[in-house]
């Protein structure tokens, strides 16, 4: 044995069908050891991510809005994007990673259920990436309803031409990723499909929640200008629009600096996570002050992120109350029980001893009048 062998850098030598010897350097073995394990945590923290949002949104959506199409957008692209990563991850456990064909590049012996199960996700990633973009526009014509009507049609035109970009590449590509997994040679020859695919998907991500943050901004500052300060669904959809736009964008960037695997895989799972994300926190807030009612709680109360230990929001309360700077009581002066045609006068004070009490931007119900005093 010579004094300068290294064995960490020795060869693991393969034999072929023909019996040629095929030396193998020791590190390829170990990148692709370690190449596995690394993407498929990777995919588990995305299905795990995407199963308990699943159940939250179901849990949390009131059966009235379980019809609409933003609701259903969104858990069609949830279940896509559990079905992909799960077939993703199935392929780790194929034949197509036994180390005999992956260094040989014989594939012989891989059953055409292997081939069914990549060609799968690459069809689900497909169709994830037409339902998000589909709920963008929704999403964006939703926000933007109360614009002029050229205005509403302009947008909706810019939309959907910057929504049809993205997929096309994505669909042209996964075309091409088909033909290359049928006939199990490399994707090499396409990738450059992919770094634009890729990169579509990201600028428009970033236009989409471009117009919608632009939007609600206008809108927060509305509010504010009428003295409605509190933490409403609108900030709400600001704050998680600027998360839909910067963070899916920063991981996309980062993908082409780095070397962890399958790092762009994180855009479009955490873009299919913001969209449902976002409705749910905009409707518990917006719920927010009907918390707790006399009829006790629901599965939406007690699962709420407002909490249950406050108190339900009386009919008329101070100016220090959050979200409105002062409060407006008025009461009906007249008698129910009177007669048609008869004065209102008739009635004294002390008969009228229910009305309606109105505070600004909290609540409407009835109250004693007596309770309040005189006014």
């Amino acid at each position: 044995m010579a004094s300068d062998f290294d064995p960490w850098t020795q060869n693991v030598t393969f034999y072929l069908a023909n019996g040629d010897p095929l030396p193998v350097p020791i590190q390829a073995v170990d990148d692709f050891a370690q190449y596995p394990v690394r993407i498929c945590i990777n995919y588990g923290a995305q299905l795990g991510a995407t199963v308990v949002l699943l159940v939250i949104l179901l849990l949390l959506t009131k059966s009235e809005k379980r019809r609409s199409y933003v609701f259903c957008l969104n858990c069609l692209a949830l279940l896509l994007n559990f079905a992909r990563l799960l077939c993703q991850i199935i392929f780790f456990t194929s034949p197509f990673t036994h180390p005999y064909a992956y260094f040989s590049g014989d594939y012989a012996h891989v059953p055409d259920s292997a081939y069914a199960n990549s060609i799968l996700s690459v069809i689900f990633y497909s169709i994830l990436l037409t339902l998000i973009e589909a709920s963008l526009v929704l999403q964006v014509q939703a926000v933007c309803v109360n614009l002029r009507r050229m205005y509403r049609h302009t947008l909706l035109g810019v939309s959907i031409i910057v929504a049809l970009v993205p997929i096309a590449f994505r669909y042209w590509y996964a075309v091409e990723n088909i033909k290359s997994i049928i006939g199990a040679v490399t994707t090499q020859p396409v990738n450059w499909i992919e770094s634009i695919s890729q990169i579509s998907i990201t600028v428009s991500i970033c236009c989409f929640c471009a117009v919608f943050v632009t939007k609600l901004a206008f809108a927060i500052r509305l509010r504010r200008k009428l003295g409605i300060t509190d933490f409403g669904p609108m900030k709400v959809i600001f704050i998680m629009g600027c998360q839909t736009m910067v963070i899916p964008a920063i991981f996309s960037i980062i993908h082409y600096s780095t070397d962890v695997p399958e790092l762009s895989s994180n855009v479009i799972s955490l873009v299919t996570l913001s969209l449902p994300l976002s409705s749910i926190w905009a409707g518990t807030t917006l719920n927010k002050a009907n918390a707790m009612s006399a009829y006790g709680r629901n599965i939406w109360q007690i699962l709420s992120f407002s909490g249950s230990k406050g108190t339900r929001q009386g009919s008329c309360t101070s100016a220090s109350v959050t979200g409105a700077k002062q409060c407006t009581k008025c009461y009906s002066d007249s008698d129910p029980l009177t007669e048609k045609g008869k004065s209102t006068t008739a009635s004294t004070a002390s008969d009228a001893k229910y009305g309606i009490a109105v505070a600004h931007d909290i609540s409407v119900e009835s109250v004693r009048r007596d309770s309040f005093g005189e006014v």
